[in-house]
């Protein structure tokens, strides 16, 4: 693409990393030989950049200049990220042109600031994710802290259709790029013809090899942090749904978090149930590619990297049919179920759907295959990158 200079703006930027970073590191590299394009990253970023930038891809690395000037350790810092979006918008106002397009692409989130709007170019923002709700009637035991945190995200949803913020924001914007349908229906209609879904998290297919398995339920595995959004305890309650028919099955979960001891306490006596705590990405690998399903009861997603994973590694997904599961995989791809409020027939449709694929092994390879098919042809580096460019194209004329 000619004539127009592409500032990728990432946060989140580094090799080796995973999630957020490895989306930043990756569509840079996709992107650097379809385009003229310049990374936008921070500054505590730059070692790991450099040591690996083999394809001499040019970064602007920037640091606050306000208040915060490194980011404190440990979990995300609003104020950091708040201080770090305008002092890059101070420093690239000197430099970008009219012409030129600014993608504003890792830790979108509708809801944080940003303050590249305001600039003259032309500006492409997300894959935005913010718009799904965790709902306290789909998990057990939710307490008056879990129904105060759903009516204050609501009301924050609610409040794009009339914030003037979000006004400037979308009406600046380009091309508004959303990761699922709850945040496709926060945009006033007025924009949505700017509107795409898709997820920014992609894969490289020679990665994938699928191999024949002998599609028997043995074991099942989940991974993911022991927190409420993630519903461990309807995974392991499916799970027990699925004991009953097959006696000799085991469960693994990988993972950790504040609901950890309780499950631990409550189930651990089963010894058919391993919970393994946190555990390295190549053992995680290895246990998908061991494993007969991936059972996933998240109800609140802007697109799982973990259903990625279990898909590359033919191992099939069971799950709920809602948030980023709706936009990955597709009906064809895994076993899924919708819900509603009555947490026990959730569980039993699902457990009910895996044993009637499960009776024959033949349907269960189509679907990890359909699953396969559906990451090379939706989301693999080398296909989303050919997104954004089609964008870039689009746009590139827009006065």
């Amino acid at each position: 693409m000619q004539g127009n200079r592409v500032y990728l703006v990432a946060y989140a930027c580094e090799p080796n990393q995973g999630g957020e970073h490895e989306v930043g590191w990756q569509t840079a590299n996709y992107l650097v030989d379809k385009c003229d394009l310049v990374v936008v990253t921070r500054t505590s970023n730059r070692k790991l950049i450099e040591r690996y930038n083999k394809k001499n891809i040019k970064f602007i690395f920037i640091e606050n200049n306000l208040f915060l000037r490194f980011k404190p350790k440990g979990k995300f810092s609003y104020l950091y990220y708040l201080f770090w979006q305008f002092s890059i918008f101070l420093a690239m106002r000197s430099f970008v042109k009219r012409d030129d397009i600014v993608h504003y692409i890792t830790f979108g989130n509708i809801h944080l600031p940003t303050f590249l709007f305001l600039m003259k170019s032309k500006l492409v923002i997300g894959p935005m994710g913010g718009g799904s709700v965790l709902n306290y009637r789909y998990i057990r035991d939710y307490n008056f802290k879990d129904k105060l945190k759903y009516y204050l995200h609501t009301f924050v949803n609610m409040s794009v259709k009339f914030n003037p913020f979000y006004y400037l924001l979308f009406s600046r914007s380009s091309k508004i790029i959303l990761r699922t349908e709850e945040t496709y229906r926060l945009v006033p209609k007025i924009f949505r013809d700017k509107c795409e879904i898709f997820l920014e998290t992609g894969i490289d297919p020679n990665n994938i090899k699928f191999m024949p398995r002998d599609r028997k339920l043995k074991r099942v595995v989940s991974t993911g942090k022991f927190i409420k959004g993630k519903n461990m305890e309807q995974v392991i309650e499916v799970y027990k749904r699925l004991k009953e028919k097959y006696l000799d099955l085991e469960l693994y979960i990988a993972g950790d978090g504040y609901e950890r001891k309780k499950l631990e306490r409550i189930y651990g006596k089963d010894n058919s149930i391993k919970f393994l705590g946190h555990v390295s990405h190549k053992k995680i690998d290895k246990l998908l590619k061991t494993s007969d399903l991936f059972i996933f009861c998240s109800i609140k997603e802007g697109g799982s990297h973990s259903l990625f994973e279990s898909a590359m590694s033919g191992c099939p997904v069971a799950c709920y049919n809602i948030s980023g599961m709706k936009v990955f995989p597709d009906k064809n791809s895994a076993i899924k179920v919708d819900i509603t409020s009555d947490i026990n027939s959730n569980i039993n449709n699902l457990a009910y759907r895996i044993l009637e694929y499960f009776k024959d092994g033949d349907r269960v390879d189509r679907l990890t295959i359909n699953a396969i098919n559906e990451l090379k042809e939706k989301y693999s580096w080398e296909n989303i990158s050919d997104r954004y460019i089609r964008i870039y194209k689009e746009i590139k004329d827009i006065r």
